[in-house]
C-alpha cells in the first residue's frame, strides 16, 4: 500500500480526507492513519470500500497506471449517453486527427518563433506584453507554411481555441483577405484574431470571441494584418503539463 499514491488519487478527484469517509464509510480517524502511513497494511475490505468509492482499482494504490485518466471519466460518462451517430462522428475524429499526427510526424526539425501575449483584457492583447520563445518542431506542410507561432494562455478564444492552442501564422501583409480566412491584426496598438467576412459587398472583421467591435476591412488605415492563420501545431514543450515556460 503506496499512502502516496491514496493521497494523488485524492487529490486528482478532489476528495477530502471527510468526503472519502462518508462514501466509503470508513471512520475519519482510520482514514488519517492509512493516507499518513501509520497504518501501511491495511486489510483487504478497507482497501476495497476506499478504492469503490474512489473509482479506482486496488492495484493502483500501488503505482500501477491509471487506465482512464480521472478527468476523462466524465467525458466518457457524457459519450455514453450520446446518440449513435453522435458516437461514431466523434470516433471519425478522433482517427482523422490520430491518422495526421502520424503521417506528420519526421525525423525533421525547424525552429519556430512563438509569442506569448501576458497581457490580454477581452481579447486585446498589448503587443509590448510579449514574450517570445524559439520552438522546435516537426518540418512538415504546414510548419513550412508558417513565418511565426502564437501559443494562446487564455480561453477567451473558445470553443474556437482552447487554452494552451499553439497557432500557426503565415505573415503576408500583402495579401487581400478572403472571407472566412482567420488573420492576427494589429489596431491601435492592440492585438487580436479575427474572421474576415463579406457583407453587402463590404468586408467587415469580426472578433473570434463577439467581445470586440466589427472593424470596415475596406479601410486599411484602422489595421494591419500581421498574420494569416494557417493551422494548430503541436509544439510538445510548450503544451505539456509541466513546462519551461512559465505555469498556468
Amino acid at each position: 500500500m503506496d499512502n502516496k499514491k491514496l493521497k494523488e488519487i485524492m487529490k486528482a478527484q478532489g476528495y477530502t480526507i471527510e468526503m472519502l469517509s462518508l462514501i466509503s464509510k470508513i471512520p475519519v480517524g482510520t482514514l488519517s492513519k492509512i493516507i499518513s502511513g501509520i497504518t501501511s497494511n491495511p486489510g483487504y475490505e478497507t482497501m476495497s470500500a476506499i478504492a469503490k468509492a474512489l473509482h479506482c482499482s486496488l492495484d493502483e494504490f500501488s503505482g500501477r497506471p491509471v487506465l482512464i485518466p480521472y478527468d476523462y471519466e466524465e467525458y466518457l460518462r457524457r459519450f455514453k449517453l450520446l446518440p449513435t451517430c453522435q458516437k461514431e462522428y466523434i470516433k471519425y475524429v478522433i482517427d482523422l486527427e490520430y491518422d495526421r499526427m502520424i503521417h506528420l510526424q519526421n525525423d525533421k526539425k525547424i525552429s519556430l518563433r512563438c509569442y506569448e501575449f501576458t497581457n490580454i483584457v477581452d481579447g486585446w492583447a498589448e503587443l509590448d506584453s510579449a514574450k517570445t520563445h524559439n520552438v522546435t518542431v516537426d518540418k512538415n506542410l504546414l510548419t513550412d507554411s508558417c513565418t511565426f507561432l502564437v501559443w494562446l494562455r487564455t480561453d477567451l478564444l473558445e470553443p474556437k481555441f482552447f487554452k494552451n492552442s499553439v497557432l500557426g501564422f503565415q505573415r503576408n501583409e500583402g495579401q487581400r483577405p478572403k472571407s472566412g480566412e482567420i488573420w492576427i491584426v494589429l489596431h491601435n496598438g492592440l492585438l487580436f484574431i479575427g474572421r474576415f467576412y463579406k457583407s453587402h459587398e463590404r468586408f467587415i472583421l469580426k472578433s473570434l470571441n463577439g467581445t470586440i467591435d466589427d472593424i470596415s476591412a475596406t479601410d486599411y488605415s484602422q489595421y494591419r494584418r500581421l498574420g494569416l492563420y494557417a493551422g494548430c501545431v503541436d509544439v510538445p514543450e510548450l503544451t505539456n503539463e509541466k513546462t519551461a515556460f512559465g505555469q498556468d
